[in-house]
């Protein structure tokens, strides 16, 4: 009795053992499958290296491919350039058909985009090929961007000084200038801060947060026939200053014209900066300003900007107007037709509200954009400004009642604009309120 007693206890404890080991085993085995899972699927396992190493397989060889075909389309060309068409022959050896298998951009920089795995490879003026980021997945309007004029590479190489300074010359009706006095600008690191105004096919546009003022501390003077006929030059050759610096766009050019009504289709180019003056077209696209099959300039919901514009008036007192052909830039004839493309509206036009207060709060800033207004007797001769709330006009010189009268406006600054690379935007190390994107 008292063994099987004992046996039945003893039995008792060893299912109990059992039983205890066999929770622990599976608790065990549950960990060492938790871990193995971990291992295959977490964001360092095996299962995603495998994919990691796959994706950048498949990238060093789409890369590998492009920077190929730009050799290939180097080779087509005397010099260091990279043409278009020669580009999307070397492609299509290697990839397949335009379209279908790849797409490029119209534009220098050339964008390569594979269809298949909708991965893009941007390529820079030197021929140097690196994968495409969308900016404008990360950068946004109105915030800051670390933008220096002054220095040229990230170790701080300051840009030639002559570059970082223009004095603007009285000149003459023959010869560029504002037409009051000479008016010195200098680019400066420190004075402003650049903010983004637009991201638009791998180029972002950064605007001066401040109006530029001259060295002096004043605004930039126009006066008169001179004035008139010379401003976009002018503005242009003031803001170019500004474009120099490291990551700019110096492939940019920039066409200005200048000139009277009477003396044809005049002209010039900037070219080797990355910045210029803003343009009333610049605004426009903001109001939602475009052009109909007729040249009219309309608003988004159809309406005319200005009901005269493009009609063409003769004076009856056949007005002197402003001409490149005389030294004080006035005509020794008298103006006979007219073609009236002046215009002016509010800035609630535009409806973002960041790009409004960066355009018009508090701002009054020469437009690199000449108009022309007329009536019964007077031919008007303006250069557009914006002023605080309003896309307006700032009149240098007009005829009226047979004479010809000059004007001194003396209450507009000046606003550049930068196109800056995208890919020197360093997204990787965040954006900071203080101090803004930083450049790579």
């Amino acid at each position: 009795m008292y063994l099987e007693k004992s046996r039945s206890k003893n039995l008792s404890k060893q299912k109990g053992i059992t039983l205890i080991a066999l929770v622990v085993t599976i608790v065990v085995l549950l960990i060492l499958a938790g871990t193995a899972i971990a291992m295959l699927t977490g964001d360092d396992g095996i299962i995603k290296n495998a994919q990691l190493g796959k994706e950048d397989n498949d990238k060093g060889r789409e890369k590998e491919i492009v920077t190929l075909a730009v050799g290939s389309a180097l080779s087509e060309e005397e010099g260091y350039e990279i043409k278009r068409e020669h580009l999307n022959t070397a492609l299509a050896n290697h990839i397949g058909t335009e379209g279908e298998d790849y797409t490029l951009s119209d534009t220098e920089p050339y964008i390569v985009t594979y269809l298949d795995s909708g991965r893009s490879y941007v390529i820079d003026e030197k021929g140097k090929v690196s994968e495409y980021v969308d900016i404008s997945e990360y950068v946004q309007v109105g915030q800051y961007v670390n933008y220096n004029p002054t220095v040229k590479d990230l170790s701080g190489t300051p840009v030639e000084s002559n570059k970082l300074k223009y004095t603007s010359p009285k000149g003459d009706g023959q010869t560029h200038g504002n037409g009051s006095a000479p008016q010195t600008f200098t680019a400066t690191a420190t004075g402003t801060r650049w903010k983004v105004l637009s991201i638009e096919n791998g180029t972002v546009t950064l605007i001066s947060e401040d109006v530029i003022n001259t060295d002096s501390g004043g605004n930039f003077v126009l006066r008169g026939a001179p004035g008139y006929l010379y401003a976009e030059q002018e503005l242009n050759e003031v803001c170019k200053i500004y474009g120099y610096g490291y990551g700019a766009d110096k492939s940019q050019v920039t066409t200005y014209s200048y000139g009277g009504p009477k003396d044809g289709e005049l002209t010039g180019q900037i070219t080797g900066s990355g910045a210029r003056s803003i343009r009333v077209e610049d605004i426009n696209k903001y109001a939602g300003i475009t052009e109909d099959e007729n040249g009219i300039p309309r608003f988004s919901d159809g309406t005319a900007v200005s009901s005269s514009y493009g009609n063409t008036r003769d004076p009856q007192t056949k007005t002197y107007y402003p001409t490149i052909n005389t030294p004080n830039g006035k005509s020794k004839t008298r103006l006979i037709g007219l073609k009236e493309n002046g215009y002016d509206y509010s800035s609630d036009k535009i409806t973002n509200q960041i790009i409004q207060d960066m355009l018009f709060t508090g701002n009054k800033y020469w437009l690199a954009s000449r108009c022309v207004r007329t009536n019964f007797n007077d031919a008007i001769f303006d250069v557009r400004i914006v002023s605080t709330s309003l896309v307006g006009v700032g009149t240098l010189c007009f005829g009226r009642l047979g004479d010809f009268n000059e004007y001194t406006q003396s209450n507009y600054t000046v606003r550049p604009l930068v196109s800056l690379k995208s890919e020197v935007i360093d997204i990787d190390a965040g954006y900071d309120e203080t101090t803004g994107w930083k450049l790579k």
